[in-house]
């Protein structure tokens, strides 16, 4: 559906410079009534004429046939090389496009509560550290992704969407109508290490905090996150040098002009006393349709392939991803609080 009018268009000036060369149009042969060097043309010279012309054109085609093999190697080897690094740099930002599952995971092994008066406390924790790691996760991303930074195109955005409250964003010093809200997209990140921090520092009367050990793997979560947002982010602030693209595009675009003549059936119809629209249709380019519709799908997977989160219908949606991953982490806290504190968790060897 991407290539549709390329093959139109090659197979509309194919067929003008074959019905040309069939009617003989690519050549100027003097009329029968015209003379050359006083000398009346016979209609065995104008034979002769005709012949030589058809015999040249062939030549000419079967010379650009030679040299249009030559290039077709090189196209295919530049092109092959284009496609590769474009799908290389499409699959590593789509992998390391993060989620809050493994962090929700470790919360919930890490972080428990003493006491039922700390339940509460605790269930606030996580909460608020996911929701820390899902701010910074959509601040980065809508610096990269159109739709994203329409939909959270000011700080009221993200207070409306309860990823921000009015004291967080005075304390990032952004307005509610800021437009550019996202610049210190690693900053709730930040805080989460500090809570996470404090949770295993911060010991009463001799009892552990929220976290009594290993807060480095809570933290180490965090950072994993922060990791792979920040290579996202570089990947936009870094793109392929727009020369490369269109260095690709033009020697496309001159392989398949240099196609139509070198692609063309040089076999006449007044070889074998044929019919013309035999000829004609026995003519049809099936094979290099074929090519065509190779090379110039393997340049639209590319320009598919450039943004993985943009606009286009199969670009990957992250409004929605944002609402799966905050449902998502919805989801494993309430179950986490279900299989707190069930009897069989408390005397799991008792019938």
């Amino acid at each position: 559906g991407q290539t549709w009018y390329y093959l139109l268009i090659f197979c509309f000036l194919y067929y003008i410079v074959q019905i040309g060369y069939q009617l003989d149009l690519l050549c100027t042969i003097p009329e029968k009534n015209q003379t050359t060097s006083s000398k009346p043309l016979t209609t065995a010279t104008l034979e002769h004429e005709h012949d030589a012309c058809v015999k040249r054109t062939k030549d000419y085609f079967k010379n650009w046939a030679a040299h249009f093999s030559t290039m077709t190697r090189l196209l295919t080897f530049l092109l092959g090389f284009y496609v590769s690094t474009i799908c290389k740099r499409w699959w590593d930002q789509v992998s390391k496009l993060p989620d809050a599952d493994n962090l929700s995971l470790v919360l919930g092994g890490l972080v428990w509560a003493q006491s039922e008066a700390e339940a509460d406390a605790a269930l606030d924790f996580k909460k608020t550290i996911l929701r820390y790691t899902h701010l910074s996760w959509t601040m980065c991303l809508a610096r990269i992704s159109t739709p994203l930074s329409n939909k959270f195109s000011s700080a009221q955005e993200y207070i409306d969407k309860k990823l921000l409250t009015k004291s967080e964003a005075e304390a990032l010093k952004i307005d509610t109508d800021d437009r550019d809200c996202s610049t210190l997209w690693w900053v709730p990140l930040s805080w989460a290490v500090s809570m996470v921090n404090d949770a295993f520092n911060n010991k009463e009367k001799g009892k552990d905090g929220l976290i009594p050990k290993d807060h480095k793997d809570v933290v180490s979560a965090i950072c994993k996150v922060r990791n792979d947002l920040f290579n996202l982010a570089e990947y936009r602030l870094q793109p392929l040098p727009a020369i490369y693209t269109q260095a690709v595009w033009v020697a496309v675009y001159g392989w398949a002009l240099i196609s139509i003549v070198a692609n063309q059936s040089r076999m006449h119809y007044r070889d074998n006393e044929a019919s013309l629209v035999v000829t004609i249709l026995l003519s049809f380019p099936g094979h290099e349709l074929l090519m065509f519709l190779l090379i110039f799908g393997w340049l639209k997977v590319a320009d598919i392939l450039v943004d993985p989160f943009g606009n286009d219908f199969w670009d990957i949606d992250l409004v929605s991803t944002l609402d799966i991953n905050i449902w998502k982490s919805s989801v494993t806290i309430e179950n986490q609080e279900m299989a707190t504190h069930p009897q069989l968790l408390k005397r799991p060897y008792l019938q």
